[in-house]
């Protein structure tokens, strides 16, 4: 039923259980389907015109709605207090200790998860709303002894896996819906509030990794290989107040005084029309705007001087589409865009010499999956490179779709590893930094009002 309703892998130590009440949820939605559909097909026909022909004010005299009614809340109440409030009461009652948990704090903004871990003193330090910039959104004040050690970092939060993860969530600016689905997580950062939740991942990223596992055809891919045909340069009559959009220079216009009004490449839209007008400009080189950009080359294409204008596997934007039809290209070998840079081979994949074209867990591309195709390679094992994400589920601004966070679970000695790093990576830019605050330190108080006032 898991796979029916497509959730996705269950990395988390109580999952199975959220997993079990969805099921149970969506049975009941099934059945309230059928039951209240089959009730409405039923009144369709009892209740139709040629059968009754005169309305009547008395309706149904028979109690099975209400017997249905009382079914369904029933039905809901058995829900409820069977299994949504056990459940949400396990987890409360179960809540980690901090000395055994991995404790970190998640302040999400428009649009960014900005993630702060204590250190090894496990002291968060402290932080203050004047030192917030682009380079310290969290406001860490460097200066307290606590936070000399503290790491933060944007949109990746490491986690070591079969260790409680206590998170304190909150907000700068609006609500924010703190949503790991594969470790079955979820909850609103609420601007003002810390919030804390917990969960226990049990799987690392790689093992959900290896869940997501999934073959692509190579040769499916090339099988869409085809040619298109290039748009062909016009010469049309610019006339005031009209809207070309539909077209696109393919020539510089200048005024009078030959300065560069518009350039090639640029859409006809009113407003650049009222700018040749105004240059007294009437006729102008164009072609049509066709968009391709779903589209790579399969071969790369040259001028007559020998200069690359696209090359193989790249995409046709605007501008390469232009450079081609410029040099007089009428047609290209192109294929639709196969969207696998987000995935990586699950398999290391060679050529006929042995050399490897692509190895297990490098990223795929355009031009990999040209050279496996060359290597008569027919179809390989992808999966996501992060399939561990956090997603907001709130509609927190028009860049909504641009506050994705990653989630990476390793094991405990990579994660220790991970933060050695980190942790010296900090130590050495707060040394670097404290000969400048040793000189402010030495500022007299005069000093320190002038160089304010200044």
């Amino acid at each position: 039923m898991e796979q029916f309703l497509g959730l996705p892998p269950d990395g988390s130590a109580y999952g199975y259980e959220i997993d079990n009440l969805i099921v149970i949820i969506h049975w009941l939605m099934f059945a309230l389907f059928v039951g209240w559909g089959t009730f409405y097909i039923y009144t369709l026909i009892r209740f139709r015109k040629s059968r009754q022909p005169k309305a009547t004010y008395a309706g149904v005299k028979s109690h099975f709605s209400n017997y249905v009614e009382v079914g369904v809340l029933i039905a809901e109440i058995v829900l409820l207090f069977a299994f949504s409030i056990p459940l949400w009461s396990k987890r409360v009652e179960a809540f980690p200790t901090e000395h055994e948990s991995t404790i970190v704090r998640v302040v999400a903004e428009q649009f960014a998860w900005n993630i702060h871990y204590p250190g090894p003193d496990g002291i968060f330090g402290k932080t203050s709303l004047n030192l917030v910039d682009p380079d310290n959104p969290l406001g860490l004040d460097r200066s307290d002894p606590d936070a000399k050690d503290d790491i933060f970092t944007i949109n990746q939060l490491n986690l070591p896996v079969n260790k409680s993860v206590i998170i304190h969530l909150t907000s700068k600016d609006v609500i924010h819906g703190f949503n790991v689905p594969t470790y079955r997580v979820k909850q609103d950062a609420i601007p003002g509030t810390s919030i804390p939740l917990w969960f226990t991942p049990v799987k690392t990223t790689d093992q959900i990794r290896e869940e997501l596992r999934q073959p692509f055809s190579i040769a499916q891919a090339m099988r869409q290989v085809q040619m298109i045909r290039l748009p062909e340069v016009e010469h049309i009559t610019v006339g005031k107040g009209e809207e070309l959009k539909e077209y696109v220079l393919m020539q510089d216009c200048s005024d009078n005084s030959g300065n560069t009004v518009l350039s090639k490449g640029e859409r006809l839209s009113k407003e650049n029309v009222a700018i040749l007008n105004e240059a007294g400009v009437t006729e102008v080189s164009v072609r049509p705007h066709e968009t391709f950009d779903r589209y790579i080359a399969m071969e790369e294409y040259k001028d007559t001087a020998g200069n690359i204008l696209v090359a193989r596997n790249e995409v046709l934007l605007d501008e390469q589409v232009t450079k081609l039809v410029e040099a007089g290209m009428k047609e290209v070998s192109v294929r639709p865009i196969s969207s696998v840079d987000s995935y990586v081979a699950m398999e290391t994949y060679n050529d006929h010499s042995g050399s490897p074209i692509v190895s297990k867990g490098e990223f795929m591309s355009e031009e990999i999956i040209t050279r496996l195709s060359e290597a008569n390679i027919g179809e390989v094992i992808i999966a996501p490179s992060t399939p561990t994400e956090i997603a907001c589920a709130q509609l927190c601004g028009l860049g909504h779709f641009r506050m994705r966070g990653y989630v990476t679970v390793q094991t405990q000695e990579d994660f220790q590893k991970w933060m050695d790093e980190q942790v010296a990576s900090v130590m050495e830019q707060t040394q670097s930094e404290q000969p400048t605050k040793a000189n402010t330190q030495q500022a007299t108080p005069e000093q320190a009002i002038q160089e304010q006032n200044n």
